[in-house]
């Protein structure tokens, strides 16, 4: 990609950034809750998203919200809204995603019981994090993009020998590929190791491929944002190193990846290189996920997910994908302002 002009492409993304958060803003409930709360757990990521957009009112309204109504004594997210898929896997992602918000608005009630508790989701011995509460012992299935996200939260709140173990967990994943030319699989278990066998209809939530589109496209991105973060926070050069491979199986995936809304966190992984090595391979690529979230927005501002997913997505769903998004592309702005 040549010859395009950075200070353009920043305000496009700059409207569209404005857009998606006019259009959460929409949903905003009196009580300060956002959208059919009672539907399920899908709003983990919109005080982190509204902070980013310069809404801190709002953001503190939410907060404020599930501060009361979804936030326990021990720090676990959880109350009135359903868990939703994350009662079985991912269950620290919301958590972590939570945990981002409340830091960037300086709401410690929060963070640092939510950090505590957040902990309590990372194996010890591994580094990964369980996929639900109901088995924490070594047959647990642990997940990359869960690793990643608690790995890069855990970091912002100074949990750096955690955060490491978080890395140490992605390195070990990548040493046990066996064909990363191809395909990356995501899944680990201190009892199995590399997790290669599974349901024929779970296939892509355990692998993914280069060749198909709905898969997890987002799983190379997220390696690589969170091992980037681990080398700027560290100065050692091979989370650095990590990172680039993990970034490279990303932006190698055949151009099918985006047909598919999950490719979302690549411009997360290349933004972030872009900043720890000006190599303008990763601008390059960085300006290309921007392009990518502004042909896809909605008129209205909204974002929805790939209909392979999510057919006929509710607002729930909207509002899940949308707050995502803004975050992606307000971190888009930032690593092309550098």
């Amino acid at each position: 990609m040549t010859g395009y002009d950075v200070e353009k492409k920043l305000v496009t993304y700059r409207e569209a950034c404005r857009k998606g958060a006019d259009w959460l803003l929409n949903f905003m409930n009196p009580d300060g809750s956002i959208g059919p709360v009672q539907d399920r757990l899908y709003y983990y990521r919109v005080p982190w998203a509204l902070a980013r957009i310069g809404e801190v009112t709002a953001a503190s309204r939410v907060l404020d919200w599930i501060r009361h109504h979804m936030f326990s004594p021990a720090g676990a997210f959880e109350g009135m809204s359903p868990q939703g898929t994350f009662a079985d896997r991912y269950g620290s992602y919301p958590l972590a995603c939570l945990i981002v918000g409340a830091t960037l608005l300086q709401r410690y009630d929060i963070v640092y019981r939510g950090a505590q508790r957040l902990l309590t989701w990372q194996d010890s011995e591994s580094g990964g994090f369980h996929k639900n509460r109901q088995d924490m012992t070594a047959t647990s299935e642990q997940e990359l993009f869960p690793a990643c996200q608690g790995g890069m939260t855990l970091l912002l709140v100074g949990q750096v020998d955690a955060a490491k173990k978080a890395g140490e967990w992605l390195k070990r994943l990548w040493a046990l590929q066996p064909d990363v030319a191809h395909k990356l699989y995501a899944v680990y278990s201190p009892a199995v190791g590399l997790v290669t066998e599974y349901p024929s209809d779970q296939a892509a939530l355990y692998v993914t491929r280069k060749d198909e589109p709905w898969q997890h496209h987002f799983n190379g991105g997220i390696a690589a944002a969170f091992l980037t973060q681990l080398y700027i926070a560290t100065s050692e050069k091979d989370w650095l190193d990590l990172a680039r491979k993990y970034q490279d199986f990303s932006m190698t995936t055949d151009e099918c990846q985006f047909q598919s809304m999950q490719t979302c966190k690549s411009g997360w992984g290349s933004g972030l290189l872009y900043v720890a090595t000006r190599e303008r391979c990763y601008r390059d690529w960085t300006v290309r996920l921007g392009d990518w979230f502004v042909a896809h927005q909605f008129g209205d501002g909204h974002w929805e997910n790939t209909k392979f997913w999510t057919p006929n997505p509710s607002v729930a769903d909207k509002i899940e994908i949308t707050a995502e998004f803004v975050m992606h592309v307000t971190n888009i702005i930032d690593y092309l302002s550098v």
